[in-house]
Order: structure tokens, then sequence, then C-alpha cells
């Protein structure tokens, strides 16, 4: 769940040379150049980036470099990336290595199910929410990814990402990024959603996003729906938000937020960005 702090925030870039009675959906301006701290915050973690920005061939493109660390209930993770913005389209790449000390997998099921014990029903019973992981796991990512962002008028913007991932996961390993459990290997996502803004509340959108997950030698595929939330909270001058998202998939065992045993997938994300 925690790769939302990169995915979806990070497409509403935080615009920290803002002034200081930023309006509410500030974010969805085009964020400035120059070098940038940020610390998102999220009840159960926090993740800490550095990154530069760049305009590249006029005005309208530009480059991004980045790294980040992040330390989290289940998980440490650290990443770098980079990214080209060319005009309503942006390619990236990140490479990270992340650490799970909570970690959860799961036996095959005895009559061919793909695994047993990993509904939230036999996980709440053998798996209490403080206690520790079985064992430890080490998972090296890769990812690509493009994003389109098109605004339609002056209170409308649609975007739509479409990426894949590698990863070098056990089989039946729970991803605490997705809420959902698949094998290690090749990973599709396609998000997209239609966000309306107003500078005096910020920004809704309805929000859908479609997993091709590896399972037992094939692709599998899950789509979740809900929406996301954002807007300038204010508790400094310049430069912060919150962001709220929401996914559910009715009637899908696998999916949803174990640690938690709920059938959702929600985060609730404070950011500020400083200048540096």
């Amino acid at each position: 769940m925690f790769l939302l702090l990169g995915v979806l925030v990070g497409v509403l870039a935080c615009n920290s040379t803002a002034h200081a009675e930023d309006p509410r959906d500030y974010m969805f301006s085009r964020p400035p150049d120059g070098n940038f701290f940020t610390l998102d915050y999220f009840g159960s973690g926090a993740q800490l980036s550095l990154e530069h920005r760049e305009d590249i061939y006029g005005g309208a493109n530009n480059a991004t470099f980045g790294v980040n660390t992040l330390l989290g209930y289940p998980l440490a993770q650290g990443t770098a990336y980079a990214r080209l913005r060319v005009l309503f389209l942006e390619f990236g790449t990140t490479l990270g290595y992340e650490t799970l000390w909570r970690n959860l997998s799961f036996a095959p099921g005895k009559n061919g199910e793909y695994c047993s014990a990993c509904d939230r029903g036999a996980r709440r019973a053998r798996d209490p929410i403080l206690s520790g992981g079985p064992d430890t796991q080490n998972i090296p990512w890769a990812e690509a990814k493009v994003d389109l962002y098109a605004p339609l008028n002056d209170h409308v913007v649609f975007t739509a990402l479409m990426a894949a991932r590698y990863d070098d996961a056990r089989t039946r390993t729970y991803d605490w990024f997705f809420a959902s459990v698949h094998d290690g290997g090749v990973e599709g996502r396609f998000e997209s959603q239609l966000f309306f803004h107003h500078r005096r509340w910020g920004g809704i959108a309805p929000y859908v996003q479609a997993m091709f997950l590896p399972r037992s030698g094939q692709h599998d595929t899950e789509v979740a729906w809900g929406f996301n939330a954002v807007a300038r909270l204010g508790l400094v001058d310049r430069g912060d938000l919150l962001f709220f998202t929401f996914l559910i998939r009715p009637g899908d065992r696998y999916y949803g937020q174990h640690d938690y045993y709920a059938p959702v997938r929600a985060l609730l994300v404070y950011r500020v960005t400083l200048s540096l």
C-alpha cells in the first residue's frame, strides 16, 4: 500500500515555492524546478525523499531525479528513480530494495487452490496483528512506467498510468504495497483517475486500478474501484498536503490490508515539501 506515496501523491506533485496563501488545490499546478526535501507521514511509518527537478528543451518538458527511503510497520525500503516529462507524458524508471520483517507468505492449498490460510479469517487466528512474521525476506525490484496528464479545463484533470514491475518475491507472498498475494516475477498495473478540483477545497477523483499478478505460472487480473482526495492542510505556510486513497474489491479473499484484516486498501498521508 505504501507505493501510493510515490505513484499517486507523486502525480499530484507539491509546489513548495507557492505563496503563503496557497489555494487548497495548488498541487495541481506544474511543480517548480530546484532541489527539494519531502517528508511523508502515514501513521504506521514515514518516507523521506530528496529530489532534483529541472527544465529541459523548454518550459514544457522537465527531468526529475530522486532517492527515497521508507520505514514502516512491516518493512523498510530504499529506491532511486528518474522521470522525464514531455508535454503531457511522463516516462519513469525506479530501482528499489526492500526488507520485509513482517513477512506474510502462504503454503499452496491442498485441493488445487492458489494458497491456504491466506484469507483474513484464517490469518487472524494464526497471525496476531502485533506479532512479527514467521521470517524475513529481502526483495530487489525494478519498475518502468508511463503517466498521462490531461487537464480538460481549469477544474478537471484526467490521469492514467501504465507500469511493468519485476520483483524477486517468494511464491504466495503478501504485497504490502498493493494489498494482495502473488508470486515473484513481472507484474502489470493500470491506474486511472478523473480529478475534480477547486482552489477553495482541493480535489477528489473516482479511481480504478487493474493489476495483472503472477500466480502459479499465469497472470490473474484484479480490478479495484474507489476514490482519491487531496487538499492543502495548512499546518505550515507552504508546501503541505493531505492525501487519502480508498480502494475496494468485493469478494476477493486475497485482496485487502491484511495488517488490519480489512478487505480494502486505504491510506491517509500527510506530506510536507521543503525547497533546498
